[in-house]
């Protein structure tokens, strides 16, 4: 992904935004002479302005998440190993404690149980007994480091946009389960004086139930390279599970099948998310996200966002409304997110394409429809025994984490569908 650089002074800051400006006015020109008459230099010419606006989009997104950020509700629950791992430190005692920790971590899972340091053993030991909610201790193998889970759960909430804008919820049992309403009491009357009051209907509740299934991912490092490396090879390890675990998780979100161990994606038919078609059979039109827009309900309307890929948003810059409005408007200049509609967007590498019976946008206050279930935190286990007559380390790396639409009404997607 193109990135922007980062600006140096305040003149640099206006000239750097006075620049994508100018290329979104010529980048409406451009387009504008392309529909009246279909050309291949001008395609060619749009293509290289929406390349340009596209680096702009980093930008956007870090505003974007900025915003949602601000409005997100403080976590109902919190975890205890968080607690731990997040404490405030001062001073040179906290530094030398954490730098102790981290010695004695990098000393023992670099040998097998049989060739560690007595004293480096014990510091582990000393910070098991706080650290045993989010990352299993009971099988005997060793915990990371703070700075190691602080590291993976940042990278898995950056890469994952849904964590931004969805609710999280830390739980300590299997599964979360959440009352429903499922059918709302009946229509309000009028009677007169003396007239009998008759029950005018009974609302009806039922039980959401989002489970955690377990995530795992594995990995081989053969000891004598382990031993001799002079890089950090479990970090290098440590890394690539960080990426199985954004990866499979920002998938499932979106599309997953809710079965097979799976979160339920938001874009899944049995999600209960109602649709709205584009209104041609195997393109994206104006008016289809005008109505994608106008269908959700006015209360959920403050804190909604599109969710789009980044091929749609290049898309989306070209459409325009009945009145000849573009409805994609830049904000940078203004310091604010760009916006579809008045409304902010993010990126989600996840959605998919434009094309026949494809849901590409979706649009809705996630916040309230979709819940993440955080069951345990990711747990590092090196295994010194599987691979010995081999002379290789294993290392698995797992977590608890689920997923589902739980007010389907708060979210609206869009079908490419005539």
């Amino acid at each position: 992904m193109a990135t922007v650089a980062p600006v140096a002074s305040l003149e640099t800051l206006q000239k750097s935004v006075g620049d994508f400006m100018n290329g979104f006015e010529e980048f409406k020109k451009t387009n504008d002479a392309n529909l009246e008459k279909r050309d291949v230099v001008l395609e060619e010419k749009l293509a290289k302005i929406n390349a340009h606006l596209d680096k702009w989009e980093p930008l956007n997104q870090k505003f974007t998440k900025e915003v949602q950020d601000s409005q997100k509700a403080m976590q109902e629950q919190l975890d205890k190993v968080e607690k731990v791992l997040n404490r405030p430190k001062t001073g040179k005692e906290g530094q030398e404690e954490d730098a102790e920790y981290n010695a004695a971590f990098d000393h023992c899972i670099r040998r097998a149980p049989d060739r560690r340091d007595a004293a480096q053993v014990d510091i582990i030991n000393k910070r098991r007994a706080a650290l045993v909610k989010g990352d299993d201790a009971g099988a005997g193998y060793l915990l990371a480091p703070p700075d190691v889970n602080r590291e993976i759960i940042k990278d898995i909430i950056e890469m994952s946009p849904m964590r931004s804008i969805a609710t999280v919820r830390i739980i300590g049992g299997p599964s979360l389960k959440q009352p429903k309403r499922t059918a709302a009491a009946g229509a309000a009357t009028r009677v007169g004086e003396v007239q009998p009051r008759t029950n005018t209907g009974d609302p009806a509740y039922g039980m959401f139930d989002f489970p955690a299934p377990e995530m795992f991912a594995r990995g081989e490092i053969s000891l004598q390279m382990l031993e001799d490396a002079d890089y950090d090879l479990i970090a290098e390890l440590r890394g690539e599970f960080v990426d199985q675990f954004a990866v499979k998780e920002g998938q499932e979100f979106v599309s997953g099948t809710g079965a097979s161990n799976q979160a339920q994606g938001f874009l899944l038919a049995g999600a209960g998310v109602a649709e709205v078609v584009s209104g041609a059979a195997a393109a994206l039109t104006g008016d289809g996200i005008i109505n994608l827009w106008a269908a959700l309900k006015t209360g959920y309307a403050s804190r909604a966002v599109f969710t789009m890929n980044r091929t749609t948003i290049a898309s989306v810059r070209k459409l325009k409304t009945g009145d000849g409005q573009y409805i994609w408007l830049p904000g940078i200049a203004g310091s604010v997110p760009n916006s579809i509609l008045g409304a902010n967007y993010l990126e989600f590498p996840d959605m998919p394409d434009i094309a026949a019976g494809t849901y590409p946008i979706a649009y809705g206050d996630f916040r309230r429809a979709y819940v993440i279930v955080d069951r345990v935190a990711i747990s590092f286990q090196p295994d010194y025994t599987t691979g010995a007559d081999n002379g290789v380390v294993v290392f698995r790396c797992r977590k608890r984490v689920g997923g589902g639409v739980r007010q389907p009404d708060a979210l609206k997607k869009l079908k490419i569908a005539a």
